[in-house]
This record gives C-alpha cells, sequence and structure tokens, in this order.
C-alpha cells in the first residue's frame, strides 16, 4: 500500500496547511518492496520519510529514507520503524506547528484524521516564511535583553575580548558612579552606623529589591513601547503594582527586624523606606524609557543603567535619612 497523489496543498480555516504529497507503506511490507513501491512511484516533490500504516490506514511508525534504503532487503518495515512518531491534526494550533519545527529541526511531519488515520504531511518549506518570522522575533527579543543588561547581540555572537570591553565599559561606567555616590552618602550617615551597627544590615536587601523592581518595570516598558498601549495607563498600572509590592515586602521587613532587634523606630523606617524605594524603581523603571523614546535616545540602551543607579541613591538616602530621624 503507497499513496503517490500529485502536490496538493489544502487549507483549513486559512490557518493550517499540509499536502497529500507523501510515501507510506503497509507495515507487513520488507524493506525490499517498500524500495519497489518509492522507485516506481511517481511523486514529484523530495521525499524524506516513508510513513508506516497498518490495514486500517493509521499511522504506527515512521522510517528515514535513508534508514530504509540502507536495510537489509528481508527487513521487516515494522522492525526498523520508529513507532509512535510526533503527528499533527488540523486541530493542532498553528503556532504549535511553528514551535515543532523549529524544536526538532524536521522536514516534514504527519497529519492524521481524528480517527489517526494518515491524511498527509506538512512540510517544512510550506511553513519556513513564518518559522523565520518567529525567529526574528525571537531573536529581537533576545537582543532587547541582552541590551537591558549591558550586552550587544554582535558581541554575543563574535565575542572579543577588545570589542566587549568596549561595548559594556559605558554602561558600567553607570553603576561605578551610583556606587560611589551611595559610598559618600554612607560616609554622610557614618555617625549614624557607628551608632547604630544593626542600620548596615539591611542595606543590600534595599538596594537589591529596588533593583529587581526597576529592571522588572523597565523590561515590561520596552516590551509595551512596541505594542499600541497607553503610556498613561501603563506608567499607573506599573506605579500601583510598585506600591503593592512594596506594601508587602515592607510589612514582611518590618516584622522581621522587629523580632529580631526589637528596634521599633527603626523596623518603621525600614519598612517605609522599602515602600518609597520599591515605589520610585517602579514609576523611574516605566517613566525613563518613555522619555528616553521621546527625547530620540534609545530607550533600550540608557533605560537600565540610569534607573538602577537612580533607584539605588534614593534608596539608600531615604533609609540613612529616615533611620538617623527616627532612632534619634
Amino acid at each position: 500500500m503507497h499513496f503517490h497523489n500529485k502536490h496538493k496543498i489544502i487549507k483549513k480555516h486559512s490557518e493550517f496547511k499540509y499536502s497529500t504529497e507523501m510515501f507510506a507503506v503497509s507495515e507487513d511490507n520488507t524493506a525490499q518492496t517498500a524500495f519497489e513501491l518509492l522507485r516506481g512511484s511517481n511523486l514529484s516533490g523530495n521525499i524524506f520519510y516513508c510513513y508506516v500504516i497498518d490495514k486500517d490506514g493509521k499511522l504506527t511508525g515512521i522510517i528515514p529514507l535513508r534508514k530504509l534504503i540502507t536495510a537489509p532487503w528481508g527487513t521487516m518495515v515494522s522492525d526498523i520503524m520508529v513507532r509512535n512518531p510526533i503527528r499533527l491534526t488540523m486541530q493542532t494550533p498553528f503556532d504549535t506547528v511553528l514551535e515543532y519545527f523549529l524544536i526538532y529541526k524536521f522536514l516534514a511531519f504527519p497529519v492524521v484524521d481524528e480517527q489517526g488515520k494518515l491524511i498527509g504531511i506538512a512540510r517544512a518549506n510550506d511553513f519556513i516564511e513564518d518559522t523565520i518570522t518567529i525567529e526574528e522575533k525571537m531573536e529581537q527579543a533576545r537582543d532587547n535583553l541582552l541590551k537591558i543588561i549591558g550586552i550587544k547581540l554582535e558581541e554575543f555572537r563574535k565575542p572579543s575580548i577588545f570589542k566587549s570591553t568596549f561595548l559594556r565599559f559605558p554602561y558600567l561606567l553607570f553603576n561605578i558612579l551610583s556606587g560611589l555616590t551611595c559610598a559618600f552618602i554612607t560616609n554622610l550617615f557614618s555617625s549614624t552606623v557607628d551608632k547604630f551597627v544593626f542600620v548596615a544590615f539591611f542595606i543590600t536587601i534595599i538596594l537589591g529589591l529596588a533593583e529587581s523592581i526597576g529592571t522588572q518595570a523597565v523590561a515590561v516598558t520596552l516590551s509595551s513601547l512596541e505594542k499600541t498601549i497607553r503610556m498613561k495607563r501603563l506608567v499607573l498600572y506599573e506605579t500601583l503594582v510598585g506600591a503593592k509590592i512594596g506594601m508587602l515586602c515592607g510589612g514582611i521587613l518590618y516584622l522581621v527586624s522587629f523580632l529580631w532587634l526589637w528596634e521599633q523606630a527603626f523596623s518603621i523606617a525600614l519598612s517605609l523606606t522599602i515602600l518609597f524605594s520599591i515605589l520610585t524603581a517602579s514609576f523611574l523603571g516605566c517613566m525613563l524609557p518613555i522619555l528616553f523614546k521621546k527625547m530620540g535616545i534609545n530607550p533600550t540602551h540608557a533605560s537600565c543603567p540610569f534607573v538602577l543607579a537612580i533607584a539605588d541613591v534614593v534608596s539608600l538616602t531615604s533609609y540613612f535619612s529616615l533611620g538617623t530621624y527616627l532612632l534619634n
């Protein structure tokens, strides 16, 4: 049993398409019989796989054509076939089909009906344009992610010591400047740190939370800039999300610090600082990319370093100021 229909593309729901030009044999055939059937067929397209079906026409396996040709002539196709292969149906989502081609790198997938009967194949070349589009979007998303953390895609592909240094260093300058500013602020409040040593215990938590929230807000905003989303609504949304996260984190750290140190004034200062720093980071992470875009500056390159630098300075200043005021 074999099929050698003329090449025909069938479309359903204007989304899924498959070809009925394929080569299929019965599972009780030998490799020699299958090869003779293939040679005697009038298939016009490229054939890469031999599909194995039972007496009811249901798909039971698949054999790469090279494996079929090199198999001993007396071998049954059921002994060399790959059982339970990946199969598609007309109900398989279009994006899932594209995902299969990207992941498994197969040249075709069998298509079966509701009863599991082989009705055609989905060819890679019929989906190549859509696959390329998805890969371009994935590459663009990866490019944006690398730019957020200060690495350009060209560096990711072709690493070079001097080139990598040149591409990354401008972004690290913001970290150096913000770090020096934070060191200067800490020095201004050195008397508070000397008197209340536990104040230094929570600096990393405050800075870490602010930076994490700021980075998340930048990523969400950069993604939204490519869509038709109202920016005012986005800023309000991210700010409210930051406020709720700030209240949750502030409440948790209030309880932890109070049960640990029994310093209510300090616990209040810590929780309020957490709330304010997260709220500020959320707002800046949303506003700065929008402002940079309006100013003609690439928001992907500039947003994250600026947000992290400002968030660190604001968080540390508010923490020491509020802590010093309440503790004294």
